[in-house]
């Protein structure tokens, strides 16, 4: 009776004594009834599985998406995709120049035609070869069923919003302001990459010393580990006064193989020493307004 007890408003009891009861019409009839109840369970027990593969499927491709190398993503699409992924010009330039570095899809609006193939709407957030997110891309994606595998076998841009841009700086001199911005983004590409030695090289002394010293920087620079960060973006430069200048900036965090982005403000302080700027303080402040609802599940 295991079946029967997780069927909504049955007693198996019941059903029992009914099946068990020596009148034959209500015998066949109560054994019928049980039938259709227990082949609409499995149905929907199999459609609930089915969706959660497709989702399973979609998460992975893009996950593989993510990585620093295509080898993984390309074992996941049929062979027209991948040579499209690498040759046609209006996939290829985006992969050239950047990659996906999170992402986020609804499993309810998977949709599937028939057996062998279903598609998906995908929102794709991307990043340039120094980690910085350049643009949030909207795709459809087709998958097909080949020898019992799903595979990707279409990636279509629908369209593509780009990162808000930076400029005009709030600064005394330009000049000076992208010498500044020139550390923030070496620093930041350091963060992102969990390399917290090459990012306390774009560090004052000071701030060494106020942050408990070089081994206490590198554990606040390492970040966490899952959900880690994949890409920063600038959203602000303010003059402070003549040798510093305070820039915000967004580091987007994701949990490794899954979809969903949570992006934490950062404050940095640049300040100019007697040859070059350096990162003076970095903390992180708060997580975006609106932004951080986007979590990863």
């Amino acid at each position: 009776m295991g079946i029967l007890e997780e069927l909504p408003g049955i007693n198996p009891n019941s059903i029992e004594e009914v099946c068990l009861s020596k009148n034959p019409l209500e015998f066949i009839i109560s054994c019928h009834i049980l039938f259709l109840l227990i082949f609409s369970y499995a149905c929907f027990a199999f459609a609930d599985s089915q969706s959660d593969l497709r989702a399973t499927v979609v998460e992975a491709f893009m996950a593989a998406r993510t990585l620093e190398h295509d080898v993984e993503a390309r074992k996941l699409m049929t062979a027209d995709l991948e040579h499209d992924y690498l040759h046609k010009k209006r996939i290829s330039i985006r992969v050239r120049s950047g990659r996906v570095v999170a992402f986020d899809f609804d499993p309810a609006r998977i949709v599937q035609p028939n057996e062998r193939k279903f598609q998906v709407d995908v929102e794709s957030i991307w990043a340039d070869l120094n980690e910085q997110v350049f643009a949030t891309q909207y795709e459809r994606l087709r998958f097909v069923k080949v020898k019992n595998e799903w595979l990707a076998d279409k990636i279509e841009f629908i369209r593509s919003v780009p990162g808000k841009k930076l400029l005009p700086f709030n600064v005394e001199s330009e000049k000076r302001a992208k010498l500044a911005l020139a550390v923030v983004k070496k620093f930041m590409k350091a963060v992102v990459n969990r390399n917290p030695k090459a990012a306390i090289q774009f560090t004052t002394q000071e701030f060494q010393t106020n942050a408990g010293g070089q081994e206490q920087l590198e554990q606040l620079l390492a970040g966490p580990a899952d959900p880690h960060y994949t890409a920063y973006d600038l959203r602000s430069l303010i003059q402070k006064d003549k040798k510093e200048i305070e820039i915000k900036a967004g580091l987007y965090s994701v949990r490794k193989g899954k979809k969903g982005v949570e992006i934490i403000e950062a404050r940095l302080i640049a300040r100019q020493g007697k040859t070059d700027w350096n990162i003076d303080n970095f903390q992180l402040e708060r997580r975006s307004d609106g932004e951080s609802k986007r979590n990863a599940s």
